[in-house]
């Protein structure tokens, strides 16, 4: 076959097409291979990129002279990296239409190119050809601008600013939501602090209560949004099923839960009516709130280390808090077992409110049981 001149003007008007595509649904084409395939670190990114890279070169060797296309071929490396955490990890739905965009790509294409040709082509003359593709270019540029037009909502164009960095909103992956219920789930613990604090000294621990009962609502409120998150949403940024991340997220309640409980206890009935008992549940009570404080700076570690990459400092790091929650809830558990030895060895006298003190301290440990049990669920993945 003889090679064609290709006029200078063709291949300035492709370049522009090319190029208009770019900046204009290319963004919609970043966003789903880079977020909604898969999760995607740095790390696998570059992996994917390799493969890609790899595969290119050596269709493009001249023993086997193969044209592929880039873009079909970093979809398929970035499932091949999905896949490597299990078939899970990959939303099969996007996939699959991104593999129904190819199929009709083909036919539309050639369509779109018979009409186009046969359109030009109708002259007499070369002159009357060329005056046909003069009037039929701006039409089709008109026809495919109004397409790009009507299909761009503004929420489109949000999108695509937030991704380039022009918009201070971004989108929210679940352990960012997790971090935020971990804050609630301390606020909670928080507030539980005080109105023990306040038992103990006498006062009237009822605001307080009613605080701790609030905030337990408003972690539950972000646990049910977070679960809706999760069923849609597959960017953990680390190896992770859905079932399990779940399971943390439970985890995690439990705390505020417990911490719920042990407010709802200081309104049964006065406390052991003892100095030093209230003295040791004091300080029961700020031991649980500083392993719960350790806790969620684990937990905002986690997110960290799931937005910028699994790194091995950030994951020592994790690897670092989660030793401490353990070593704290160990001395939570130390002090418990003062107070409450305190408790049953003065508390003849009154058995009835040195047994609920006992109980108090019971929720309390509780609560650092739980934080333990739920920085330990990271483990499992910061082994992978």
């Amino acid at each position: 076959l003889e090679e064609a001149d290709v006029p200078l003007w063709l291949v300035l008007l492709g370049s522009a097409g090319i190029a208009i595509g770019v900046m204009t649904w290319g963004w919609r084409v970043m966003d789903t291979i880079g977020k909604k395939i898969t999760d995607i670190t740095p790390t696998r990114g570059f992996a994917a990129e390799f493969g890609a890279a790899t595969t290119i070169l050596i269709f493009s060797m001249p023993f086997l002279a193969v044209p592929v296309s880039t873009t079909h071929t970093l979809v398929g490396a970035v499932v091949g990296v999905g896949l490597a955490g299990g078939a899970k990890a990959v939303d099969f739905r996007v996939f699959g239409k991104i593999a129904a965009s190819w199929v009709a790509s083909v036919p539309a294409a050639a369509f779109g190119s018979v009409v186009l040709f046969v359109a030009a082509t109708q002259g007499t003359t070369t002159a009357a050809n060329a005056l046909n593709m003069i009037v039929i270019l701006p039409i089709a540029f008109i026809a495919v601008g109004y397409a790009i037009w009507k299909s761009s909502g503004e929420i489109h164009v949000e999108d695509a600013l937030s991704d380039a960095g022009g918009s201070e909103e971004k989108d929210t992956t679940p352990f960012e939501v997790f971090h935020q219920h971990a804050q609630a789930v301390e606020k909670t613990v928080n507030h539980m602090l005080d109105a023990v604090n306040k038992a103990c000294d006498g006062k009237d621990p009822s605001d307080d209560i009613q605080a701790t009962i609030d905030s337990e609502l408003d972690a539950d409120n972000i646990k049910s949004e977070l679960r809706d998150l999760v069923n849609k949403d597959m960017r953990f940024g680390i190896q992770v099923r859905s079932e399990d991340f779940l399971h943390m997220l439970t985890r995690q309640d439990r705390i505020a839960d417990y911490a719920q409980n042990v407010a709802e206890k200081l309104a049964f009935r006065p406390l052991f009516d003892n100095k030093q008992a209230k003295k040791n549940l004091k300080k029961m009570a700020e031991a649980v709130a500083a392993t719960v404080e350790k806790y969620e700076d684990t937990v905002e570690a986690l997110r960290d280390y799931t937005i910028s990459g699994e790194t091995k400092a950030a994951r020592n790091s994790i690897l670092e808090l989660i030793r401490e929650v353990n070593l704290m809830e160990h001395e939570a558990d130390l002090v418990e077992a003062m107070a409450a030895g305190y408790v049953f060895s003065n508390g003849d006298d009154e058995p009835l409110a040195a047994m609920h003190m006992y109980r108090v301290l019971q929720r309390l440990d509780d609560v650092s049981n739980a934080c333990e049990k739920a920085a330990n669920a990271f483990l499992a993945h910061l082994d992978k």
